[in-house]
């Protein structure tokens, strides 16, 4: 039964009601609801380019930069040696080019501006006005921008000692400079770089020949070794391998905090700033929703995914989902709404789910139609190196919500399985970490277990709301002993009583407005040592 979750917020979000499990409901039409306000993510300010490693700080920092003696994928170090491997806890190398003296870095980009929306993606007034590269709300850029001259070189590798700084690198206010520094065996190892203002640094481990591991760091976000995990994208980029390996490494020990965005709102980062306007710190997750293409389309970025560009290099990570119109023949992402004609909640009629997984049919082509918009936004992301966490057709359960989970477990299991082929092999989006979503109602006994399509196609896992240790118990039965388990929308949080054995989730993403009537137990969620936010998340980069 649905549950009726959403007390009276602001005059901006009157009148909707619950998604799902008491989600708050987006207007009604046809293709969704465009934001009408400006949009305020900007970009996030400038990623540094030009080899500026994150120096110091939480965990799991680079550690350095190689040159040219293989490629790194980890956050924890530097492979030394070569060979590609993409451990958060470090890299160990096999294989690869010895760097005869590396490559020295040309020098971190320093923000000369950013861009000042006038108008807004839609017309609006307002937007955000990027100064100096610091964007607003969306993610906390370099604040004035340490540019690195060179870098460190040399032939054979250089010991940095004790967090000594490349020539130019710099700290910026409110980081801590790095205490280990990195020993590379065959790359050039680099330190200082830039932090993110008002954030700490990140903590770089001590990299060796054949593996690394990252030193300290606050919130539990400590790697200890090399990371075996690995996506199950085929050729997963460096990015979703590192965010995959660290969720592993919190799993059962730290919990991250998420905010889903008003993604309908005229700002609907304002989610993310009532935080800090309440005396708290940042999410570390930025949830987004497919359904609202403001500012783009089909073959054009829409606004979300700017803002969770942004988000991502201000420390962050962006976990997407999709209230997927009901793909009937002839229909596109144009015709999609949540409970509208056609709409995610829709019933659909007998035979859809069959032929919307049959090459040929009309269902199957619509289908297609919004998998192709869903890989042109994830692939806006991976040509900017950031990964996404996908929870595709979520509020899974017999008698579901939506359209999609409104047959048996094998038609669902089918659409998920061909939405995975068709996203990774036949599109290439190979930086998604993918999240199977079910529902806590209706679906928390052995009955959902048909939903599930298994650990191949299944990065991780877990349901909605309901944070008790009962059900927290039912979906590790169903998912196994050793995948994450994660809460991908929810409400109330209470990770004091979830750790350390009851229910250690491994996310939790309030829902879109929710968090206006929760600010005591959110004060005290993001007040446990339990809860990572995003100053504490490590440099997945």
């Amino acid at each position: 039964m649905k549950k009726i979750r959403y007390l009276a917020f602001a005059a901006a979000l009157a009148g909707f009601s619950g998604c799902g499990n008491g989600e708050q409901k987006p207007p009604v039409g046809t293709g969704g609801s465009t934001p009408t306000g400006g949009m305020t993510g900007g970009t996030g300010g400038a990623s540094a380019t030009g080899g500026v490693s994150a120096a110091g700080g939480e965990t799991g920092g680079t550690g350095g930069v190689s040159a040219a003696g293989g490629e790194t994928g980890g956050t924890g170090g530097v492979s030394a040696t070569g060979g590609e491997t993409g451990g958060i806890g470090g890299v160990s190398a096999t294989g690869g080019s010895v760097a005869t003296g590396g490559s020295p870095a040309t020098g971190g980009a320093t923000p000369t501006g950013g861009a000042t929306p006038t108008g807004g993606e839609t017309g609006g007034t307002g937007g955000a006005s990027v100064t100096g590269g610091v964007s607003a709300t969306g993610g906390n850029s370099v604040a004035g921008g340490a540019t690195r001259i060179g870098g460190s070189s040399s032939t054979g590798g250089t010991t940095l000692a004790g967090g000594t700084t490349s020539a130019g690198g710099s700290t910026l206010a409110g980081g801590t400079t790095r205490t280990g520094g990195s020993t590379s065996t065959g790359g050039t190892t680099s330190a200082g770089g830039s932090t993110l203002a008002g954030g700490t640094t990140r903590t770089g481990g001590s990299s060796s020949t054949g593996g690394t591991s990252s030193a300290g760091g606050a919130g539990g976000s400590t790697s200890t070794g090399p990371c075996s995990v690995v996506p199950v994208s085929p050729n997963a980029t460096a990015q979703a391998k590192n965010l995959l390996c660290y969720l592993y490494n919190i799993s059962g020990n730290h919990v991250l905090s998420g905010q889903q965005e008003t993604s309908w709102a005229a700002n609907p980062l304002d989610d993310i700033t009532w935080y800090t306007s309440n005396g708290m710190k940042e999410p570390a997750i930025l949830g987004g929703d497919f359904l609202y293409p403001a500012g783009g389309g089909a073959t054009s970025t829409i606004s979300g995914i700017t803002r969770a560009i942004a988000y991502w290099n201000g420390g962050g990570i962006s976990m997407f989902r999709y209230h997927m119109g009901m793909p009937v023949a002839g229909s596109t992402i144009a015709n999609d709404s949540y409970n509208g004609t056609n709409g995610a909640m829709s019933t659909p009629p007998a035979g859809l789910l069959d032929a919307a997984v049959t090459a040929g049919s009309g269902e199957n082509t619509a289908f297609n139609a919004r998998l192709d918009y869903i890989a042109y936004q994830v692939g806006v992301m991976k040509a900017a190196n950031v990964p996404i966490i996908l929870a595709l057709l979520h509020e899974a359960q017999p008698n579901g919500w939506f359209w999609w989970s409104k047959g048996t477990g094998a038609q669902y299991v089918a659409l998920w399985k061909y939405a995975f082929n068709y996203l990774t092999a036949t599109k290439g989006a190979t930086n998604i970490i993918w999240l199977m979503p079910f529902s806590s109602q209706n679906g928390v006994t052995a009955s959902a277990a048909p939903y599930y399509p298994g650990k191949d196609t299944v990065d991780v896992t877990g349901p909605d709301y309901t944070g008790t240790a009962a059900n927290y118990t039912k979906f590790r039965g169903i998912a196994g002993p050793t995948i994450p388990l994660a809460l991908h929308e929810s409400d109330s949080v209470t990770p004091d009583s979830w750790f350390p054995t009851s229910s250690p989730w491994v996310l939790w993403n309030i829902w879109a407005g929710y968090e206006q009537s929760r600010l005591a137990v959110l004060q005290t969620a993001y007040a446990s040592t339990y809860t990572i936010t995003r100053d504490k998340v490590p440099n997945l980069k």
